[in-house]
Order: C-alpha cells, then sequence, then structure tokens
C-alpha cells in the first residue's frame, strides 16, 4: 500500500475544536493514498481513504461512505463527515474517494451513441465501463477497505451527475451491496432513460427494495421551464415509477436555489441525514436526564443499523461536564463520566473528568484512585500530577 499524508484541515468540533498532529511534526494530515492492482479493471487503481480523527485510539469498526469522482469529492465527504459526527447528528465514518481515469467510461451503465446532452461526442464514445467498476467495487475494493481497515459491513454508495447514474444503477442491480445510496442531481436521462426502463423492467413482485435511496435535484433550466429540462424531468419520471413499483423507503428533494455544479454538499448533508435518520439522539429532551435512555437509544440503533455503536465519548463528557461544573449534580456527573471510562478505558480524559467528580463530591479517595489511572495513561499531563499533589498535601 502506498501513503501519503495530505494537506492542513481543521475540523470543528461541539464546544471544542479537535485537530490531529503526526508524531514527527507540527502538520496536519486528513487522509491516505492508496493504489490497488484491479483483475477486473486490468489497471492499477487510486482510492484515498478518510479515518474518522479517533481511529488510532479505539478498536471499533466504521461504516464506510464510498463515493465516486474521488478528487472533487474527497475533502468535501471528509470535512462534512467530521462535522455532523462531531454533532451526533450520525456516527462516524471511513470515507473511500474512488477515482477515475474516465468518467464517461466509469459512470455510464450502458454504451450511449449520444452523451448527456443528446450529442455525438468522445464522452459517449467511451461510455458503458460502470458494470465492470461495480464489479471492481463489489469484488475487489470493497474487499481490501474491509480487510485493512476496522471497516463494518454498513456502506453508503455517494455520486454526483454521472456519479448519480451510476449510484442508481447500483442500486438497481446490487442493492444488497449498500445500505444507503445518496444519488445527487443524478443523469437520468443517459441512453435514453436506461435507469428508468431498468426500473420499468421489473415485474411488479419486485425485489423489495429495503435499503435507503435519496436522490436530489438541481435547477439546471430557467425558472418555469425546470421540470421539463432532460435532468428534472427523468429524474421525475424515475421517481414516480419507484413509487409505482412500491418502493417507498426513498426521497427526492428539490434544490431550487443550487445549480448542478453547486448542490453536491447539501445533498450530501440531507443523504446521510435521510439515511440515518433515527440516529440523531437531540431529538428527545430525555437525553440531558436519563443515562438509561441515552444507553437505550443507541442500543435501539446499533440494531437499526446493524453494527455496534456506543455512547460518543464527547457526548457523554460534555453532559458530565453540565451537571458538575453548571448545575453542581455530583451524583449524575459521576454517573456519566463512570459511562465513559466503561465504553473507552484506554481514555485519560474519561478518568480524569471522573476524579474532578468524585473531588467535587467530597470522595478523596476515588478521586485520587482515578487521577492515577489518567496518569497511567498519559504519564506527561502536568494538570493530573498537579492534582494529585494537591490532593495528597489535603
Amino acid at each position: 500500500m502506498k501513503t501519503l499524508k495530505f494537506i492542513p484541515l481543521f475540523v470543528s468540533i461541539l464546544f471544542s475544536s479537535k485537530i490531529v498532529f503526526s508524531q514527527t511534526d507540527n502538520k496536519l494530515f486528513f487522509g491516505e493514498k492508496n493504489l490497488i492492482h484491479s483483475k477486473i479493471l486490468a489497471e492499477d487503481r487510486e482510492y484515498w481513504v478518510h479515518l474518522p480523527m479517533d481511529y488510532e485510539k479505539g478498536t471499533g469498526t466504521y461504516p464506510v461512505l464510498y463515493i465516486t469522482d474521488g478528487d472533487e469529492h474527497f475533502f468535501l465527504a471528509s470535512g462534512l463527515i467530521e462535522f455532523m459526527s462531531s454533532q451526533f447528528i450520525i456516527p462516524e465514518f471511513i470515507v473511500v474517494a474512488i477515482f477515475h481515469k474516465d468518467r464517461n467510461h466509469d459512470l455510464t451503465p450502458t454504451h450511449s451513441l449520444t452523451d448527456i446532452n443528446g450529442f455525438q461526442s468522445d464522452a459517449a464514445k467511451v461510455s458503458g465501463g460502470g458494470e465492470k467498476l461495480l464489479q471492481f467495487i463489489e469484488k475487489e475494493l470493497i474487499i481490501q477497505v474491509e480487510s485493512r481497515y476496522r471497516a463494518s459491513s454498513y456502506r453508503v454508495l455517494a455520486g454526483h451527475s454521472l456519479g448519480g447514474l451510476f449510484c442508481i444503477y447500483a442500486y438497481l442491480t446490487r442493492s444488497h451491496l449498500f445500505k444507503g445510496f445518496i444519488s445527487m442531481d443524478p443523469a437520468l436521462n443517459w441512453d435514453n432513460y436506461v435507469c428508468e426502463r431498468t426500473l420499468d423492467s421489473l415485474p411488479d413482485e419486485a425485489p423489495n427494495f429495503k435499503n435507503k435511496l435519496y436522490i436530489s435535484s438541481a435547477h439546471n433550466a430557467p425558472e418555469g421551464k425546470r421540470d421539463k429540462g432532460p435532468f428534472r424531468k427523468s429524474q421525475l419520471a424515475f421517481t414516480k415509477k419507484l413509487k409505482k413499483k412500491g418502493i417507498n423507503n426513498t426521497k427526492f428533494e428539490l434544490f431550487e436555489k443550487e445549480m448542478h455544479l453547486t448542490v453536491p454538499y447539501q445533498s450530501l448533508y440531507a443523504g446521510l441525514m435521510f439515511t440515518f435518520t433515527d440516529y440523531y439522539i437531540f431529538k428527545n429532551p430525555r437525553f440531558t436526564e436519563e443515562i438509561s435512555f441515552i444507553q437505550e437509544h443507541y442500543k435501539n440503533v446499533s440494531a437499526l443499523y446493524e453494527m455496534k455503536i456506543i455512547p460518543p465519548e464527547n457526548l457523554i463528557e460534555m453532559l458530565g461536564k453540565y451537571f458538575l461544573f453548571d448545575i453542581n449534580d455530583y451524583t449524575k456527573a459521576i454517573e456519566f463520566f463512570k459511562l465513559n471510562t466503561t465504553n473507552y478505558p484506554h481514555s485519560f480524559k474519561a478518568f480524569e473528568f471522573l476524579a474532578k467528580a468524585y473531588e467535587a463530591s467530597g470522595d478523596m479517595d476515588k478521586a485520587i484512585l482515578n487521577y492515577k489511572r489518567s496518569l497511567e495513561l498519559n504519564p506527561n499531563n502536568n494538570d493530573i500530577q498537579k492534582a494529585l499533589l494537591e490532593l495528597k498535601l489535603k
């Protein structure tokens, strides 16, 4: 595997800033550049990987977002996912950005005599490589990613324009392969509406498409004619057919203020929100009062999304600090911080805050015990050394 550390990027976290430094200097890095030899494509293929910021600290697995047009969307997808997961809207993700030597070949499911604008062109001449790309993803790329990284089997596929077309094609032919599909302003007019024709050819008792499909649409025609533009017209026809087939686990969303090239950011955000509708814990105010509710919530979403999800350390820390510092409910604070020490036994912060809560409650023996454990995990923490010394002098 070839690895290249990328350019700096700051990522905001709720009520704090969180950045990752390399071990040798003060440079930030944001991903890995990989090369895989594909027998199916008969060539080497490049893909980039972004790992969750706490990846090296844990042992758990993560869902994976596979996104086409990697050169365009890697930083957009990685930064957006870091933001959304830091706000506890979605779980943390591994991002895999797929690169293309010729996107007009890779992302088109059929060979067409004309391009998406209806013209004969060089793009149309090379079209039709979508099935091979999908085979490569299914039989080679996913296998390599899941063997090299702590990746769960929960996968989401996203793509824009021709990438959105490819996403729809994957949904129709490999609906089992991904739990979510995010198709951003897809070029569904390709090859005389080939995806709609494929959907139409399915029997009325079509396979049960349980996994989620999100489709967005930008404005690509003058006002008053937008529904008649080739992209919007094909998207409306396709979504109408979905409903006719009784396929309901889908969402079609219009972005009338966004053009084709500006729609990916909002589309990816909305698509991830739709995919993880039930994940967001802030919908219920009970989360600030009952730790049992938080545990039950993440138990339920673990079952729903078929992967183990534990309460995020930052969320529990935030709530514990609220009870400790804002309302001086030390019993509640201890309860929250103890949960973090259970779920994150290698986190020095978890034991440090538990020690602070015990100290505030007057239980100095347990405070010292937890400060010592925190110091074992982070021996160079001067603040903990000072806190221990002060406690021993009391």
